[in-house]
């Protein structure tokens, strides 16, 4: 390391420019965040360090019967974008409202989550503790939101363009469609006519079934209704006979004497491709949802759903007192649904539990109405959605009538938190990365994603620096971090080679989420990388040009086969949320994303120069050897961490020796102070618990100014209200003998510290305008009691 000895550091007087440059880079890395300048710090120390970082947090996601928003208006269920995938973290490219682009689906299994229910509207999420919800003060985690606050919700939703096709190959297979039937069957059942969209006619025969239908086995559907309902029985004749050419088998239903049921009449209608048809569209008829593709459909079709739904569950009150439409269902998640389609037409309605009391089997029954009232909401129902039969008709005429005022408008932005219930058991959620504007539409509410990779990515982006960065799951190939099979070497020479260009291998910052997800296959390779940044590829040995790589996960791995990839990490930060203090930039923050989107800014410094500025790290490094007193203080340091149970491998605490010696670097001296070991704080934890006691730890050792500065903010409040009580005393008092010893602690302690911190002057500082206060309350003290001053 001879040639170090050349290097020149800032000199008496002057600066040195690379340093200038780094900390450019640093205030240019933290700036478009907030509260995130200890990320990037572990970003600047790693990179000066050459070595690797984890950034551990929690996984910020929403239930999966969240319903979210398309840019165009497509509505999703969460758990359908992710159908069929196991617990992981995948890929999902489409588009979300806010107008942006989701790129990943994360997929977690977690035993606490938070059901946030709002007052006016009703609006339900259920959430995990730490996703952020927008409020009228800003960005507030769930875990911190409480009854009373104003959560930001949606009034009105775009609506898609394009109708759902039927795949009728999948819903009557070419193969044998028929298999099991009698061939009189078979006959009858090829005469039904087959749809190709799901347009307006079928999705309101589709909402008539979801309410009134039921599936008569495998090969019929049914619909039952009341006898009075003569006009909704007629249209479904003619909805299934324009459809599907098919007429009805009637049958008649009459309830026991004793019984509440109505008398009712039953349609039975068989065919095997319309039974099909409907198990494919009402895909969970049993639990009573809005089906997914009414959400994909546009708003004429989903409000023919609406219009068939509210026909056969819906009731209309024209009351003087009362004037509203009600849809009643024992399935909460319907009426959710059905309350976010209302959405499309601008119509805000609320959802209520209701209780009801049987006194002939003595139970109490759960179920929900969804209420929509307002003259403006009932107009456009009545204009945009509007009922079947004449009677729903004139009711909702004469309703519109009576409600002559329009009542006071509230504020349609906002609604009021009603309850905020911890759930306990196993839930499985999924959380989005939005990278343009992290917040999205779930149902009905403005939410927040957590964007772990955005920092590093800036990083990247400021040094212009060849970047990957990659979303591991369990099932993750090699192929895709360290690059395809190439097909011609393998013909040819017989070479089993791949093909790196823009893989990992040759990336010089790159960022793996989910990193402890590496299965084997990945895990040999990934551990050499990082170590030698080495990649052997066939018959030759190729070094990386790898300076750091980031990882993220939400936990820290128990399995023995990852624990050396854990060591090899040698920076590691808990990132924890914005405080409540800092919400207030942070929503200023999101405010300019959305309005003005990230805006690219230009490198501020180049990798040449990066690694000069390591160069000066190991030249800090090799004096620190030379330096008894710093060695024998770290250490003590790992000595005090082992006997506090945290675990120091032997590799980790050598190379604390370089991250300390990159942070004296990063302040600009080419020497260790005792201040550098603070840095410690994001090497030695090996448990979420570890990060807080090692900074205390630290803390504590070396003394900090930070600890003395805190001390000195405890003594500074004890001697101000000491000199405000004694003001308030007579000429003579007895106390004036227990506030003179108390002062007289007071002192002590501050001579105690400026003995102490002897090298500081801002602590020396604080302490003498301490005491001189102290001296001016002893005059005081003086004047008021003789017997004091001879004391003194």
């Amino acid at each position: 390391m001879g040639f170090l000895r050349n290097i020149k550091f800032m000199k008496k007087g002057g600066s040195n420019p690379l340093l200038e440059k780094l900390k450019l880079f640093y205030n240019a890395l933290s700036a478009p965040f907030i509260q995130r300048e200890e990320e990037a710090e572990v970003i600047v120390l790693s990179l000066l360090s050459n070595e690797h970082a984890l950034f551990i947090g929690e996984p910020g996601c929403v239930a999966g019967d969240t319903i979210v928003c398309s840019e165009d208006g497509r509505l999703y269920y969460i758990e359908d974008i992710a159908k069929n995938l196991v617990p992981g973290v995948y890929v999902a490219d489409f588009p979300i409202f806010p107008p942006a682009r989701a790129t990943e689906l994360h997929i977690y299994d977690v035993w606490e989550t938070i059901e946030i229910t709002t007052a006016h509207y009703g609006f339900r999420i259920r959430v995990t503790p730490n996703h952020p919800i927008m409020t009228d003060k800003g960005w507030i985690i769930a875990r911190q939101l409480k009854p009373g606050y104003r959560v930001k919700i949606f009034n009105k939703l775009p609506s898609p363009s394009q109708y759902v096709k039927i795949p009728n190959d999948e819903i009557m297979p070419v193969r044998h469609p028929f298999r099991g039937l009698g061939w009189k069957k078979i006959k009858e059942y090829k005469k039904v006519k087959r749809v190709n969209v799901l347009d307006e006619k079928l999705a309101e025969l589709l909402g008539i079934f979801v309410a009134e239908g039921y599936f008569a086995g495998r090969a019929s559907i049914g619909f039952g209704i009341g006898i009075e309902e003569k006009d909704l029985e007629q249209r479904i004749v003619e909805l299934m006979r324009d459809l599907f050419g098919l007429e009805p088998y009637k049958c008649w239903i009459r309830a026991p004497k004793k019984s509440r049921v109505k008398h009712a009449i039953v349609l039975k209608y068989n065919s095997i491709y319309v039974t099909r048809l409907f198990r494919w569209l009402d895909h969970d008829h049993e639990n009573k949802v809005v089906p997914r593709w009414i959400l994909l459909s546009p708003k004429t079709v989903s409000a023919a759903f609406l219009r068939g739904l509210f026909e056969g569950d819906g009731t209309v009150r024209d009351k003087p007192h009362q004037q509203q439409i009600r849809l009643k269902s024992k399935s909460r998640r319907l009426l959710e649904g059905v309350q976010i389609l209302l959405l499309r037409h601008g119509i805000l309605s609320s959802i209520y539990e209701t209780k009801t009391y049987d006194k002939r089997y003595g139970k109490t029954y759960t179920s929900y109405v969804l209420v929509i009232r307002g003259l403006n909401e009932l107009r456009k129902f009545q204009r945009e959605i509007g009922f079947i039969s004449r009677n729903k008709r004139e009711k909702l005429e004469r309703a519109i009538k009576l409600r002559k005022r329009r009542s006071p408008r509230k504020n349609k932005e906002y609604d009021v938190v009603k309850e905020v219930r911890v759930v306990h058991g196993w839930c499985r959620v999924y959380d989005f990365h939005v990278p343009e504007t992290h917040s999205f539409f779930t149902n009905g509410i403005l939410s927040h994603n957590t964007a772990k990779s955005a920092i590093v990515r800036r990083a990247a982006s400021l040094l212009k620096a060849k970047y990957f960065y990659y979303v591991l799951n369990k099932y993750t190939e090699p192929d895709e971090l360290f690059g395809p099979i190439d097909i011609n070497e393998l013909k040819t020479k017989g070479i089993y080679k791949r093909r790196i260009e823009g893989k990992l291998p040759l990336a010089e910052i790159a960022f793996l989420d989910e990193i402890f997800n590496a299965n084997t296959a990945i895990l040999n390779t990934l551990l050499s990388l990082l170590q030698e940044r080495i990649f052997i590829n066939g018959d030759e040995t190729i070094q990386s040009p790898l300076i750091s790589l980031f990882s993220a996960s939400n936990d820290i791995p128990d399995e023995v086969e990852l624990r050396a990839l854990y060591d090899r990490l040698l920076f590691r930060h808990h990132v924890r949320p914005v405080s409540e203090s800092k919400l207030k930039e942070l929503f200023k923050a999101g405010i300019e994303i959305e309005l003005k989107g990230v805006i690219e800014e230009e490198p501020v410094m180049e990798i040449s120069e990066l690694k000069k500025i390591q160069e000066q790290v190991y030249f800090v490094l090799e004096k620190t050897k030379d330096r008894k007193d710093i060695l024998q203080q770290y250490a003590r340091l790992i000595v005090i961490f082992r006997e506090q149970g945290i675990q120091v491998t032997d590799r980790r605490a050598i190379k604390g020796l370089k991250a300390v010696a990159a942070n004296a670097v990063f302040n600009g001296r080419d020497y260790v102070e005792p201040k550098d070991f603070m840095v410690l704080k994001y090497v030695i934890p090996e448990t979420i618990d570890d990060f807080g006691k090692v900074a205390a730890i630290v803390s504590e050792e070396i003394r900090l100014p930070s600890r003395y500065l805190k001390d000195l903010e405890i003594l500074e409040r004890n001697i101000l209200r000491l000199r405000k009580e004694i003001r308030r005393l007579p000429t003579y008092d007895f106390r004036i003998i227990s506030y003179s010893r108390e002062l007289l602690i007071i002192e002590r302690k501050l001579r105690k510290i400026a003995r102490e911190a002897i090298d500081d002057n801002e602590v020396l500082n604080r302490v003498e305008k301490l005491l001189e206060i102290i001296g001016e309350i002893k005059d005081s003290l003086v004047s008021k009691s003789s017997l004091y001053g001879k004391d003194l």
